[in-house]
């Protein structure tokens, strides 16, 4: 992915946190990757988001397209809107395409939070990973034989004045982001916490410490 398409998605994610947290309420967002031997991967979104917050995420979207430019037609991939996940046509269409299945599409609410599920195949794991099909990730061989799989959160290079960190902590002091990885093989190493042989999760949230919450770059290695 280009410089561009961080800067955008920067952007976009910044001014979503912003949008989200005028109602004093935030975006929980849980990813999950299952690696399959056969080399397919299966790919679960959980998405809870207050529901009264709806109509302002909504908003804040159209407010969003106004403020960037147009992407190019091999560019639409990057530039999902922060809502897409609410619309079961939007995402249906996003995932179409030789190889990758859309196996559930649910939403659900429950305590004022709305929430929505989706569970994705692709037949051939590390071509969707390395396509961007679910984020700014790659899986590669290495010579050893290993498998490394890391991802590029947006804006992960990006310093953030304690300015700039206390304002989120004071406008969305429960934005939380998960990423769990499952690989078919025993994990050799990785930077995040591993639960089990073959699971491993990254959390991107507000640990206290004035620094951008996305500095990290998830990264394992597995035989596979």
């Amino acid at each position: 992915m280009t410089n561009t398409h961080l800067l955008r998605q920067t952007i976009a994610a910044l001014m979503a946190v912003v949008s989200l947290c005028l109602l004093n309420g935030c975006l929980h967002l849980e990813q999950k990757l299952q690696f399959l031997r056969d080399g397919s991967v299966i790919a679960t979104y959980h998405y809870a988001v207050p529901a009264a917050m709806l109509p302002a995420l909504t908003a804040a979207q159209d407010a969003l397209e106004q403020q960037l430019p147009t992407p190019a037609q091999d560019d639409a991939a990057s530039a999902q809107p922060m809502n897409w996940f609410l619309n079961e046509t939007a995402v249906r269409n996003f995932f179409q395409r030789p190889g990758v299945e859309l196996r559930q599409y649910r939403q659900t609410e429950s305590d004022g939070q709305h929430h929505v599920h989706i569970v994705i195949l692709a037949r051939d794991g590390a071509r969707a990973v390395n396509t961007g099909l679910f984020g700014t990730m790659t899986v590669k061989k290495q010579e050893d034989d290993r498998t490394a799989f890391t991802v590029e959160p947006p804006g992960y290079n990006q310093a953030w004045t304690k300015e700039q960190v206390e304002r989120m902590r004071k406008l969305c002091p429960d934005l939380k982001l998960t990423l769990t990885v499952v690989a078919p093989t025993d994990i050799v190493t990785s930077n995040g916490v591993q639960t089990d042989a073959h699971t491993v999760t990254w959390t991107f949230a507000d640990d206290g410490v004035a620094h951008n919450p996305f500095a990290i770059i998830p990264t394992l290695k597995a035989t596979w």
